[in-house]
């Protein structure tokens, strides 16, 4: 029974100190992306300080375009719509700008560029040229801010 202790002491220390490990690691990356969000947020905000917010600024992921001048990467940062534009800032500090002049219309679709993702709904901005793609809390939200903003012009 002696044996026995030694060796759930020491799986219990493993354990331990894998959990440190694993901390010490994770926590600063964290504090990081944290901190660059809430910068992104902050950048934006200063961007679109002078028009008028439809939309206020929310956390978003870009999930690639098919337009042309927009980037293909994913990036996960903070969107916000205004009366003048959609605008994105990814955690790297990229500005995605689709002026609402160019948006021609805006759907919502589980499958984008070939790819899904957990089960969730791309919000899509079609534009002349293509479509940008985002994920953001409330499709339906930003589809029928957009639908507003676009509509009179059909």
């Amino acid at each position: 029974m002696h044996n026995g202790w030694k060796v759930a002491e020491f799986v219990t220390l493993l354990i331990l100190g894998i959990a440190a490990v694993q901390a010490l690691i994770w926590i600063p990356i964290i504090v990081w992306w944290r901190r660059r969000a809430r910068a992104a947020k902050a950048r934006l905000l200063v961007a679109i300080d002078s028009e008028t917010p439809i939309r206020p600024p929310e956390k978003g992921i870009y999930r690639g375009a098919t337009a042309p001048g927009y980037p293909g990467l994913n990036n996960n940062g903070t969107i916000a719509l205004t009366a003048r534009r959609l605008v994105f800032i990814t955690l790297t500090g990229k500005l995605i700008d689709i002026p609402v002049a160019d948006i021609v219309g805006v759907r919502e679709a589980k499958v984008f560029k070939s790819s899904v993702r957990g089960g969730r709904s791309h919000l899509i901005v079609r534009l002349p040229a293509g479509e940008v793609a985002f994920y953001v809390a409330s499709n339906a939200d930003w589809i029928a801010a957009i639908t507003a903003l676009i509509k009179p012009r059909v």
